[in-house]
């Protein structure tokens, strides 16, 4: 074996397609035109196909069962008491076909876990239906019950799964269904940062690896310690815990979270992971060099827990201090580091509102990727201050339409009236989104004597609609303030 993968079924499709269709036509007396045979051949046969390779671990499961005969009777029509049947023999047939998985798993949670997961992390139900073969009917039906529960759930305030079995509204959700929720829902509170598992868990499904996904977040982490540094090669030595020349006992790279993660693997086995990881895409060979190695941003995102709060400590200690390097220092912590983990350490810097890192933010402006620049240009709107509005007066002219849409998204949101000409001149932007963006921070610096311009706009008839909109909800803002300060 080249990786450690799931077990998977035997191919056996052709003798899979041949008994179901004996099932459909011979034991329950199936299509007998030869439209609906061949409508039974070209798409229930291979829909179903589909769905019983990739729900292999549940043939015996008995959610799946219940899922499966949903899809007879939603998706193919049949009707309830016989597409119940229907679906028992199915899966025999298929037993009998590709064999029983020695993973199997027969909890009635099972198939529920795989569903609520993706909903959890984003997936639409489109996407669902194409990754596990379920109707999207019977996905939509569970999921508004999920979301009943939960409903019903806050309503309570941390309600017992003894208060959820008890009442009335969820009397047909089913007793295992319950509980099933309210054991998902409990697990935010017991395990920390269960969201960023979750979608650990959903790329060890999609790659079909065998894999915990603690490992993989640790292995994501290990990586981003040691960035822009190692060629897939040397990395693999890490993750063995290999003794090499260059891996000695003092190296900093024995002290990363992947050194000896994977220290019972074979070698071959890392490496194929590792061009796994490579292939879709969530170790990325870096733009400046393609023998070394960085994180995806979907990759990142699964560490951000875990990197974020410690290198934010870190820039508001040095910005905190009275070294007279400071901003070099701080922005030594930021600079180069992934794109992604640096917004979200920005958001995190944000969300504790200390002004005093808008001078780090500042000196990093020109220094990185577009993202971190556009989320700088956000957190001077955010923070406030002098240094923040010396650095918009500066980006509401910048050559890139975004930055200049988002400095006024900024000024906006800070609402100081020094910004005023400013976005005076920004109505006359190239741009329509500026302009628009520009009009709606004018409202809420709350100037009456912008209305004159707001008046230019909407008497212009080759401005932009959403110009026009923005001029118009501006110009009712004004007229209001200004009334106010008349009658004072």
């Amino acid at each position: 074996m080249d990786i450690k993968v799931q077990p998977r079924p035997v191919n056996g499709e052709g003798d899979l397609a041949l008994g179901l269709e004996k099932i459909f036509t011979e034991e329950w007396g199936g299509p007998k035109s030869a439209l609906a045979l061949a409508y039974l051949r070209d798409t229930v046969i291979p829909d179903l196909i589909y769905c019983l390779k990739k729900n292999w671990h549940f043939l015996d499961n008995p959610s799946f069962r219940e899922i499966l005969t949903a899809k007879l009777n939603t998706q193919f029509a049949y009707p309830p008491a016989f597409a119940e049947g229907l679906a028992g023999d199915i899966l025999a047939c298929a037993k009998g076909v590709l064999g029983v998985s020695p993973v199997a798993n027969n909890h009635p949670w099972q198939p529920w876990e795989i569903i609520l997961r993706m909903f959890t992390i984003g997936y639409r139900l489109p996407e669902i239906v194409r990754k596990t073969g379920y109707p999207e009917a019977y996905l939509d039906v569970f999921r508004k019950k999920y979301l009943k529960l939960q409903e019903i759930a806050e309503g309570l305030g941390n309600a017992s799964e003894e208060q959820l079995l008890a009442h009335r509204e969820l009397a047909g959700a089913g007793v295992h269904l319950i509980r099933f929720v309210a054991d998902f829902r409990n697990r935010f509170t017991v395990f920390k940062n269960y969201y960023e598992r979750l979608q650990a868990e959903q790329i060890i499904m999609d790659m079909e690896l065998e894999l915990d996904p603690d490992c993989l977040i640790k292995l994501f982490e290990g990586l981003f310690q040691v960035e822009k540094q190692l060629s897939p090669a040397r990395f693999a030595d890490i993750l063995k815990g290999a003794k090499t020349a260059w891996l000695t006992g003092e190296s900093y790279y024995t002290k990363t979270a992947g050194y000896g993660l994977l220290a019972d693997w074979p070698r071959k086995q890392i490496t194929t992971l590792l061009d796994r990881l490579l292939a879709s895409n969530l170790i990325i060979h870096d733009t400046g060099h393609d023998s070394v190695l960085s994180l995806s941003e979907q990759a990142a995102r699964l560490i951000v827990p875990l990197v974020v709060p410690a290198l934010a400590d870190e820039v508001q200690a040095i910005m905190r201090s009275k070294a007279r390097d400071k901003i070099s220092r701080s922005t030594a912590v930021l600079l180069g580091k992934n794109p992604e983990i640096t917004v979200h350490v920005i958001r995190e810097l944000v969300r504790r509102g200390d002004p005093a890192v808008v001078l780090c933010f500042k000196a990093l402006q020109r220094r990185v990727p577009k993202k971190v620049f556009l989320q700088i240009v956000w957190a001077c709107g955010q923070l406030g201050g002098k240094d923040a509005v010396n650095l918009l007066s500066k980006t509401i002219l910048d050559r890139d339409s975004l930055v200049r849409v988002r400095t006024c998204q900024a000024m906006g949101h800070m609402a100081d009236p020094s910004f005023y000409f400013a976005l005076i001149n920004a109505l006359e932007d190239p741009v329509a989104m500026v302009r628009e963006q520009a009009a709606l921070a004018l409202g809420r610096l709350k100037m009456p004597s912008a209305l004159k311009h707001m008046e230019r706009i909407l008497e212009n008839p080759a401005e932009e609609p959403q110009v026009q909109r923005a001029a118009r909800e501006t110009k009712t803002v004004l007229l209001k303030e200004k009334e106010l300060r008349e009658s004072e």
